[in-house]
């Protein structure tokens, strides 16, 4: 059953966040409220370099898409709301509205944030931005309040099917099943501000839902802050070398608005100087390619591209075939003619793709299989593009084999979301790297939690069983696979500021060598990256970098004998 979200998320305007404002009502309802963890602990000399992170806030994504198919990512049975699948259907529908309301307009928008890393407007305090993601925290809650009373006096939560069950949810984050009921039998009826308080509060203490709302906080910063947040939570003690951060293009996709793609790489160029000159970290992004823009306006989303690579210090392109399209054989020759351009210029100019690889944040029914490698496998099979380098991102947790028939997101609910047994994913990379028959392909250990994250000791086993299995088939001097961490979308996950830590203690515990272990945190990047040997990606970065006081004998320390 299809939900309409664009009633329940219109009816909340900046209005209701006037009159909170005018009311008085400033309390600060996230105080005390998760912040970011300490440092990671890290004891490697060598470098790292992590190729697949993300600083883009909410106002860069179309904002229902970011929760529906981001923060509501896929997620084990007992993660759910609710042990009962219809149950939890309704929980998470009504969990959708409610923090996309909590998300609001409050992220600067890229123009807005361009303009003042330039000294051209005024940038909001710490004290200020945080004022206004609490008071729209306020109008989420007070909006959900409304919405289960009206529930409540219209039909019986029996009733309720897949419907945002918004009463239940309510029940969920007061901590109390009776409080929906507490705020009827009040006299004189209506929510006061301590009945706000009191459901914020404990809605940022439940265990999922808490979790979610300081990603909804991380999503309402200035990007620089989240670039701040990740170099102090990964790079404050690992000699993090290089990151390239990627941003998206989801508009057509999941039909909302963000900030232009220009205006997005714009500010990201001045975020990379940034935390270049601030913190001596490089930092080289990856532009979003959309193949439904170019296809309806050709040369539209390449343009972007081309502008991104050639003028700004850009390293890559990034694209998400779960948006509703294949790596290659579309039904629509358009897409493929699209997807064509972008290789063709990539191959050409020596540029590498990141692809998003998992089954996992389909904007429509079954759209998370698009992600398949099979179809990377085709287009690879024209033999037109052996030398265009390709990253097929989130290897690693073997889903075919640990989980088939699962459902692979919480947000759909039709039968071709879910993992359909083997081969694996994993294998088919493995047999399309074809012992060393294609070297430009490779694979990213990015948003691994099932090694991280999960306290899980037997699934934790059971992954570095099937790693080791592989690598030793497919990729015995280990040449093919990537470090990378996926914040900030891992800032999901519990005990995220460790990844880099536990990532090479499972690799330790899988037997990888310590040689091995440094081709899979750096030289394989450097390779993908094309930073490994002089040619034009080099020759761009070294003239970005010059171009802008950066220096450029970096780029000769991650090169590879």
């Amino acid at each position: 059953m299809e939900v309409d979200w664009a009633g329940p998320v219109a009816a909340v305007t900046r209005r209701d966040v006037l009159r909170l404002v005018s009311a008085g009502v400033l309390a600060n309802v996230l105080s005390g409220c998760r912040h970011l963890p300490s440092p990671g602990a890290c004891s490697l000399s060598h470098p790292i370099i992590d190729v697949h992170c993300h600083f883009f806030n909410a106002a860069d994504v179309p904002v229902d898409g970011l929760v529906r198919y981001v923060a509501l990512r896929e997620k084990m049975p007992e993660k759910r709301l609710s042990a009962n699948a219809e149950e939890a259907k309704g929980l998470e529908n009504a969990l959708v509205v409610f923090l996309v309301t909590a998300l609001g307009d409050v992220a600067p928008k890229a123009k807005h944030e361009l303009a003042v890393l330039k000294k051209g407007a005024r940038r909001l305090s710490d004290a200020e931005l945080a004022r206004r993601k609490d008071e729209q925290l306020r109008v989420a809650v007070r909006d959900l309040i409304a919405r289960a009373g009206e529930q409540r006096s219209t039909f019986s939560r029996r009733s309720l099917g897949e419907s945002p069950d918004y009463d239940g949810l309510l029940r969920q984050l007061g901590g109390t099943p009776d409080l929906p009921q507490t705020f009827q039998r009040r006299s004189g009826g209506g929510v006061s501000e301590a009945d706000v308080d009191t459901v914020a509060t404990a809605a940022k203490a439940h265990d999922q839902i808490g979790t979610y709302l300081s990603f909804v906080r991380l999503m309402q910063d200035y990007r620089e802050n989240l670039a701040e947040a990740y170099v102090k939570i990964f790079a404050s003690k690992c000699r993090l070398s290089l990151i390239t951060p990627s941003i998206l293009d989801f508009d057509k996709s999941l039909h909302g608005t963000s900030s232009p793609q220009r205006d997005q790489i714009d500010v990201m160029d001045e975020v990379q100087q940034i935390v270049t000159r601030k913190h001596g970290i490089r930092m080289h992004s990856f532009v979003g390619f959309d193949p439904h823009r170019e296809a309806q306006r050709p040369g539209s989303s390449l343009a972007n591209v081309q502008y991104a690579i050639m003028e700004k210090g850009f390293i890559g392109v990034k694209i998400y075939p779960p948006m509703g399209f294949k790596a290659w054989g579309n039904a629509d020759p358009a897409i493929d003619g699209a997807l064509k351009r972008l290789y063709a210029w990539c191959r050409d100019n020596d540029v590498p793709i990141m692809a998003h690889a998992e089954n996992s944040i389909g904007a429509g029914c079954g759209y998370g299989n698009l992600a398949s490698p099979a179809y990377w496998k085709k287009l690879l099979d024209t033999n037109q593009y052996d030398k265009l380098r390709i990253n097929l991102a989130h290897f690693g947790a073997f889903d075919e084999i640990l989980r088939p028939g699962a459902p692979t997101g919480v947000m759909v609910s039709c039968a071709q979301d879910k993992f359909s047994g083997p081969p694996t994913w994993e294998e088919i990379i493995g047999r399309t790297i074809d012992h060393e028959r294609r070297p430009n392909l490779f694979a990213d250990l990015s948003y691994l939690s099932e090694l991280v994250s999960s306290d899980d000791k037997n699934l934790h086993t059971k992954i570095r069983q099937l790693l080791d299995e592989w690598l030793d088939d497919y990729d015995p001097d280990a040449r093919h696979l990537m470090f990378g961490t996926d914040w900030s979308m891992m800032a999901l996950e519990k005990d995220y500021n460790a990844y880099v830590s536990r990532i090479v203690e499972q690799l330790t515990l899988a037997s990888v060598s310590d040689e091995h272990q440094q081709n899979i945190l750096w030289r394989n990047a450097s390779r993908f990256l094309g930073l490994d040997r002089p040619g034009k990606t080099r020759d761009r970065l070294t003239a970005y970098c010059d171009k802008h006081g950066l220096g450029s004998a970096w780029l000769s320390e991650l090169a590879i004998a």
